[in-house]
Parts: structure tokens; C-alpha cells; sequence
């Protein structure tokens, strides 16, 4: 094993230095108003590569007529990617670039906008009506207090704000403010203002000590006149990214952020590049601005990124000393087979007679002797014959931060299949249902005063009941356990991405699906930023079609 590593340490040298002594400059190219991103990866990225040279230019109209090449890449929003999709170009997503609607905290009708939002005919109004429209005006009630709207100066927000609003630039009559930081103060010290902001500079208003002075208008996106479930992301600016993700706010506020190379890059300079962009880059990404990606994106950008690339052409390559490496290795790995093989058989030998625990640990991070139920819950017979219950990881995380529960208290008995336990979170509430039949014996009292212990400790300190069991060996039988449980555990991960993309019909499913991580573990409370309507169609449609 130790000449193997070295084999492979000297092959990976001998690489490096090829790849070191070739070509080391990048030009890359962006759009209009994308020029602070592209300087600041740029400058970020020369920090860790010293010695690679970037070249940084704006495209002007038509410039992607003709192939980008090798050594050249293209930054790009949704204006200038439109028809770029195919497959002469090589496309991947980096960031989402959003501007987002606020308003003075002490608006004098912030509460019907709250309540009401402002549809896209309403914004309309503000920002390509005449100078001094009033507030009245805009939202059809008898208020004379003049609106001061104000807009971002970038080009590309410009275009998104035309493209909500249906019209073009150059008849937007907001005021327009270069420095984003500078419209947030004015916005915050003028009462009757609103504006359009980045999400990330929104994001950063508390570092502004302005978190309680500006406020997030709401967008009735079907133009009802109220604020529907589906609209209802506004609470924070966390859950307004969230909404942005899985396709709840108004398409046109927002962009995917793209880096373009020719083909699927095959120089090892932009292929280094795009591979950091959307693995260490994404810090450098949100510090400018731009909301940072997932890590299912991510998980999925570089995937796409060292997918296997077709072979064009066999060219003959003279021996080099690479190929000894490898014999030498091949040799090494044959006895360290042989070693495994024997080492096999006598671990065989050897676990024949250990004492296996009936529930096993097949999922990571989950206690031997544990019998798991459909209904995402888990039971265990302690040595008195009584049954202790609870709720598993998977359920736990899907919920997120869990604020109070109520249980079924001691005495009462309850039945395999029936609800045993209400989650509620903030007034959202969902009802699990028991694995087990027979009498309530004792019920978790630490559960009641700190209900996030299901959260912090599902498996011990957040049980919920213990119970004496009426028909433990015939559903006995229903349970899973070990390795079994881990794959019920990847089906249901898979059940959950369905009921998300197809259940739901959010208008960016596909988004919406890479929220669950691959290998069946779940993206932390991915029910948390949602209303009460998506928990009853969640308890409707997952919790209680388990199988």
C-alpha cells in the first residue's frame, strides 16, 4: 500500500508540473453590470493562483456569435445566455442574482401593504406614472402623501425591473441610485419611500444597522388583492431567499448567474476556474452581491463539471515513465487484494458467533436496537417489557426547528396507526402516527419544556412515549431494521422529492428538487419556510400515504 501511494503521489506530480508548464491565462468576458462580480472572483481567484493571469472584458451585443475557445470564458446573466444553450457552449450556474422589493419601515400604509402587497400593475404606477404620483393613487384609497420611488443604477437590474414592470428602461421615472448602500439610507430616512435592493445587500442591513428601518413589500403576484400561501415569503430575508429558490417570487426580479466556456472545457485553466467558482468561489460570489448556490447545486455543478468528456480523436503517446508507476501499482494492488481476500474470510469466521443488535445501525448516526415504523417513527423494548417511542432523524429535519408539541398523556391507550404526537412549529402543526398498540405508561416531561429536543437528540433525550405494548409480536413484523431501514430511508428521500415536484407544482420544481440531498439525507428544515397550507397538503399527501 505504501508503493502504491507513491506510484500514485509521483503520477499526480508528474501531471501537475505538465499542467503547471502549459498555457496559465484565462480571459474572461461578462455582461453589462456584471463587471464587480467578474473583478471580484478575479481578484479573489488570483489570491490562491498566484501565477494565473486573468483578463477581464464587457461583451458588447452579437459577441458570442463565434466560439468561445480554449483559455476563454463568458460571465453571463438571462439577457445574454437567451438562445445560448446549446451544444456548441458549455453552461454553468454559479449564483442568482436578485433585486428585491422594500419600503420604509414607518410607511404610513405599511400594514395594508403587508397585508395586501403590491401587485406588478401597482408598482407600475410608482415607477412610469408621472413625478409626483401619490400613494393614493397607487393603491386606489384616499392617502395624499407623495410616493418617492427609487431603483438601482446597474444596467442588468434595470432590465429585470422593465421586464416586471412590462416596459422598457428608459421609461422607468424612479430615481436612480448608483450605490445600493446609499438608496437603503435614503429609503430608511424618508417614510413615504420604496425601492428595489439586491437580496444579498438586504441581507447585509443589520451590518447597516438598518434591520429595523427598512421593510419587505410583498408581491401579489396574481394580482388578488391579498397575499395567498403561495406568495406568503416575506417574513425575513431568509425566507424570501428560500421563496426566490424554489420559484415563489416574480421570475423577472431575478437571474441565474452563468460562466460559459466552449464545449466542455477542456484546458485545465478554466476547468480549475469554473470547478472553484462553485466550490471555494461561492464565498466570493455572495460577498458580491449575488445569492450563493445550494449544496445540492453544488453537489450538481461539479458533477457536470468532471462527467466523463468524449474522446474526438485517439493521438499516440510515447511511453513515459507514468506507465512503470502503474505496473508497480497494479503488482502492489494484486497483494493488497490477496491480503483483503484472506483478512475477508477469517473477519467471516469470526463475526459467525458475535451477537448481532436487532435493530442494527444500517443509517448513519442511528443507535443499534432500534425498530423503525412507515410512519417515520421508532420503537424499543426495554428490559421491564414496556415499549419506548419517538420520531426519527429523517422526519425531524424535514420539519426543522420544532416549537412545542402535544402528546397523548398516561392512561389513555392508543392504537398502531392512530396520532400519538402533534409537531407544531409557529402554529403549523403535523400528527404522527404511533408504531406501537397498547397502554400509555409514561410520557417525555422534558419533551414539554424544551420541545427542540426532537431536533438535538430524537433517538434519547427527545423520545415521547413509553408504552405497554398489547400486540408487539404480530407488528413486530412491520418493522424495519438495520441496513433495511437505510434503504426505505433513500425511497423515501425519493418519495419526498416527488411530492415536492410534482405534488406541490411549484414553477421551478426541478429547483425545488435539489433541496434533498443525494443519499437519502434531507436538507435542513425544508418545510420550515412554508405556510400551513403546504403542512396539511405535506400531512395529506407524505405523512399519511407511508407505506
Amino acid at each position: 500500500m505504501a508503493m502504491l501511494f507513491i506510484s500514485m503521489t509521483a503520477i499526480q506530480g508528474a501531471q501537475k508540473e505538465k499542467s503547471t508548464s502549459g498555457k496559465n491565462e484565462l480571459k474572461v468576458r461578462c455582461s453589462p453590470g456584471l463587471e464587480n462580480l467578474a473583478a471580484r472572483l478575479a481578484g479573489d481567484y488570483k489570491k490562491e493562483k498566484e501565477t494565473v493571469q486573468i483578463q477581464l472584458s464587457t461583451l458588447s451585443e452579437g459577441d458570442l456569435h463565434d466560439k468561445l475557445g480554449e483559455g476563454s470564458l463568458a460571465l453571463l446573466n438571462k439577457e445574454c445566455v437567451a438562445g445560448l444553450e446549446g451544444d456548441q457552449y458549455f453552461s454553468l450556474v454559479i449564483g442568482r442574482d436578485a433585486i428585491v422589493p422594500v419600503m420604509n419601515a414607518n410607511h404610513p400604509q405599511k400594514n395594508l401593504i403587508l397585508e395586501k402587497g403590491l401587485s406588478p400593475e401597482q408598482f407600475s404606477r410608482a415607477y412610469t406614472g408621472r413625478a409626483n404620483i401619490c400613494w393614493g393613487e397607487v393603491l386606489g384609497l384616499q392617502d395624499q402623501t407623495p410616493v418617492h420611488s427609487y431603483m438601482p443604477g446597474i444596467p442588468c437590474a434595470l432590465e429585470y425591473l422593465s421586464e416586471f414592470l412590462g416596459t422598457q428602461p428608459a421609461d422607468l421615472s424612479g430615481l436612480q441610485i448608483m450605490d445600493p448602500e446609499e438608496m437603503l439610507h435614503k429609503i430608511a430616512s424618508d417614510p413615504s419611500a420604496m425601492g428595489f435592493c439586491s437580496l444579498n445587500c438586504l441581507m447585509d442591513l443589520e451590518k447597516a444597522g438598518l434591520e429595523t428601518q427598512i421593510a419587505l413589500v410583498p408581491v401579489d403576484m396574481d394580482g388578488d388583492g391579498r397575499i395567498g400561501t403561495f406568495e406568503d415569503i416575506y417574513e425575513s430575508s431568509s425566507t424570501l431567499a428560500h421563496g426566490i429558490f424554489v420559484g415563489r417570487f416574480p421570475r423577472a426580479l431575478y437571474s441565474r448567474i452563468y460562466m460559459l466556456a466552449d464545449k466542455q472545457p477542456v484546458g485545465s485553466v478554466e476547468q480549475e476556474f469554473m470547478q472553484w467558482l462553485i466550490s471555494g468561489g461561492q464565498e466570493s460570489v455572495a460577498t458580491a452581491g449575488i445569492m450563493a448556490l445550494g449544496y445540492g447545486e453544488r453537489t450538481s455543478g461539479m458533477e457536470k463539471m468532471t462527467a466523463p468528456k468524449p474522446v474526438y480523436a485517439s493521438v499516440p503517446v510515447k511511453a513515459s515513465p507514468a506507465r512503470v508507476y502503474l505496473l508497480v501499482a497494479g503488482i502492489f494492488l494484486l497483494l493488497g487484494l490477496l491480503v483483503y481476500v484472506l483478512a475477508t474470510y477469517t473477519g467471516k469466521r469470526a463475526l459467525a458467533s458475535a451477537q448481532i443488535l436487532p435493530g442494527g445501525d444500517g443509517a448513519e448516526g442511528v443507535p443499534g436496537g432500534l425498530f423503525f415504523d412507515s410512519s417515520h417513527t421508532w420503537a424499543f423494548m426495554e428490559k421491564n417489557g414496556n415499549v419506548r417511542i419517538g420520531i426519527d432523524h429523517f422526519l425531524q429535519q424535514v420539519c426543522g426547528s420544532v416549537s412545542r408539541v402535544q402528546m397523548k398523556q398516561p392512561g389513555e391507550t392508543v392504537k398502531r396507526g392512530d396520532p400519538f404526537l402533534t409537531i407544531i412549529q409557529n402554529g403549523k402543526r403535523l400528527q404522527i402516527k404511533s408504531p406501537v398498540s397498547g397502554l400509555i405508561a409514561e410520557q417525555n416531561e422534558d419533551l414539554k419544556e424544551d420541545a427542540s429536543l426532537l431536533n438535538t437528540d430524537p433517538f434519547e433525550k427527545g423520545w415521547v412515549l413509553m408504552i405497554k405494548p398489547a400486540s408487539w409480536i404480530s407488528e413486530l413484523k412491520s418493522y424495519f431494521m438495520g441496513s433495511q431501514y437505510a434503504d426505505w430511508l433513500k425511497k423515501e428521500a425519493e418519495r419526498l422529492k416527488e411530492f415536492f415536484t410534482s405534488k406541490l407544482k411549484l414553477e421551478e420544481a426541478q429547483e425545488t428538487a435539489l433541496l434533498m440531498q443525494d443519499g437519502g439525507e434531507v436538507s435542513e428544515g425544508v418545510l420550515e419556510t412554508f405556510g400551513p397550507a403546504v403542512w396539511e397538503e405535506f400531512q395529506e399527501g407524505f405523512i399519511d400515504k407511508a407505506k
